[in-house]
């Protein structure tokens, strides 16, 4: 078994760029799934017939980067959790104070629900005071190092 990683397909051929450097050509029905560039693959071969089988790991252990999928290490910069949105301090604050009125912050922060009953109540303004405070606390709110906050 050697590995590799498909690099060309043409209709009847595709085209395997083994790990020791070669390049390896075989027919479509020696591949055993629907391949796609870049997938990696295990070819098995003897005199009589090639396999060609998709590789179930991802990536391989001397690659030299590891990213961490799941932010278990904290940076200093937010990741938005369940019913809270990453947006920026700055862009939140101006539409808070200047569009509160009409729910322009939360139109920003994707909270659609919010933004309809503010433009729905606009008339009254009672949006329009929930605007500035919802800026001011904004304001006071710690930003990462990329400037946004959790709201």
């Amino acid at each position: 078994m050697t590995k590799g990683k498909i690099i060309k397909i043409t209709e009847e051929i595709i085209t395997i760029g083994m790990d020791n450097g070669t390049i390896k050509e075989v027919r479509r029905c020696d591949v055993d799934f629907t391949p796609k560039l870049e997938d990696l693959v295990d070819v098995f071969e003897d005199k009589d017939q090639v396999i060609v089988t998709r590789r179930k790991e991802t990536f391989t252990s001397n690659a030299g980067i590891n990213i961490n999928m799941t932010n278990s290490v904290h940076t200093g910069e937010y990741v938005a959790t369940e019913g809270k949105k990453v947006v920026n301090k700055i862009a939140y604050f101006l539409f808070a104070f200047l569009l509160g009125s009409f729910g322009a912050q939360y139109f920003y922060a994707g909270k659609i629900g919010k933004a309809i009953a503010c433009v729905l109540f606009f008339w009254t303004g009672i949006p329009g005071v929930i605007g500035v405070v919802v800026a001011i606390l904004a304001l006071i709110k710690p930003a990462d190092p990329n400037g946004n906050i959790l709201v």
